[in-house]
């Protein structure tokens, strides 16, 4: 016995019904990240997760929240919803579990990322379309941010600039409550100079978005990029380059994006081979629903899993948080906005990216929210 099973009825109800309805094809089972590490196939996870017989804290607080579980299962069985509902029981009924989980760090994130300090914003006033490049990547680098404001303003009448987070964070770690009073600031930022579009470069935020701001136009930066075309001087400047493109998992289903993402890729000259699981099939980074803090062993083995997927060395990404959590491979790993805006890789000087330390981004991160125009 483990620990005896704390959680609403409602959530007991759905662990059940999900044991229940589950025929174990082990479809989910075979790629997900996490289960292996508990059980033996997902019936007997809900099995054990009601009979106390497993840490059902852990299970849920490893769990990516990919959706890849749902989007293999032949009953349309939603795991990860489950595993989802039992961290929001955690947050709001047992803050002990979750401050184990790391919510310190977390919190660490959210408080400086929705402080005044980084949480500026743009010539915003009189723009009916905003710029949000996201927490990570205005944590990498304050040049490519401002090439690609830079860019944007060529295509653009008038386009603002928020550096506001998404709380994303916050909402994986269960907090749905405290998700919701961060996220009225982007509302807020929306009504208050009656925004009609807000484009952003991270997929973690074009998902929160579109979720959570259907009254306006969400638009992925790379829908933009293939529209309004790269820089000409750039067209087959990596025509010698092959690498295997990393689809994000929290925009599986966004076929406009993926496909964006690989039209402008051959538009730079890249040779694309593709992972075994891409597209809907992709498979996560190792860094999803905060599992690098929540449980970096298993997060750990999920990235040399996914790097290993390809023979490829060089991987390209178009999510920030991605190429942090790939980074910790062997592989050449670099963001598709390096090929476009980063003059050390257009010039071939480097190859990946390097890894960075926490002071070092937030440094980064301070400088790109005063960058000059």
């Amino acid at each position: 016995m483990v620990e005896t099973i704390n959680l609403d009825i409602k959530i007991v109800d759905k662990v059940k019904r999900d044991k229940d309805e589950c025929t174990d094809c082990k479809l989910c089972f075979n790629k997900c990240p996490m289960m292996k590490e508990f059980s033996s196939s997902p019936k007997n996870l809900m099995k054990e997760i009601l009979d106390g017989t497993v840490d059902y804290k852990s299970v849920a607080y490893s769990c990516m929240l990919c959706g890849l579980c749902n989007q293999k299962c032949k009953k349309n069985i939603d795991l990860g919803s489950t595993f989802y509902q039992i961290r929001e029981n955690i947050a709001l009924k047992d803050k002990k579990t979750l401050r184990k989980k790391g919510y310190s760090i977390v919190k660490f994130h959210q408080m400086n990322s929705f402080s005044p300090i980084f949480s500026k914003d743009l010539n915003t006033e009189n723009a009916r379309v905003v710029f949000l490049p996201g927490c990570s990547l205005s944590s990498y680098s304050d040049s490519i941010v401002k090439k690609i404001y830079k860019y944007l303003q060529k295509h653009y009448k008038d386009i603002g600039m928020t550096f506001k987070c998404c709380g994303k964070p916050t909402k994986s770690m269960g907090e749905v409550e405290k998700f919701n009073k961060y996220y009225d600031k982007i509302e807020s930022l929306i009504s208050n100079n009656e925004i009609e579009e807000i484009i952003v470069a991270c997929p973690n935020c074009y998902n929160t978005l579109s979720k959570n701001s259907k009254s306006i136009k969400i638009t992925s930066l790379y829908e933009v990029i293939k529209d309004k075309g790269i820089p000409k001087n750039l067209k087959n400047n990596f025509e010698n380059i092959t690498c295997s493109v990393h689809d994000s998992c929290s925009i599986r289903y966004e076929k406009c994006i993926h496909d964006s993402v690989r039209y402008i890729l051959k538009e730079l000259g890249v040779n694309i081979v593709e992972f075994e699981n891409c597209r809907e099939n992709t498979v996560c980074c190792g860094a999803g629903g905060m599992v690098a803090i929540t449980n970096s062993e298993v997060s750990l083995k999920q990235i040399n899993r996914r790097v290993n997927e390809t023979k490829c060395e060089n991987i390209v990404c178009y999510c920030q948080s991605c190429c942090e959590s790939l980074l910790n491979s062997d592989k050449n790993i670099f963001h598709i906005l390096d090929l476009i805006f980063n003059e050390s890789f257009i010039n071939k000087n480097v190859v990946s990216q390097s890894t960075e330390n926490t002071l070092k981004k937030w440094k980064n991160r301070y400088k790109t929210v005063r960058i000059k125009l």
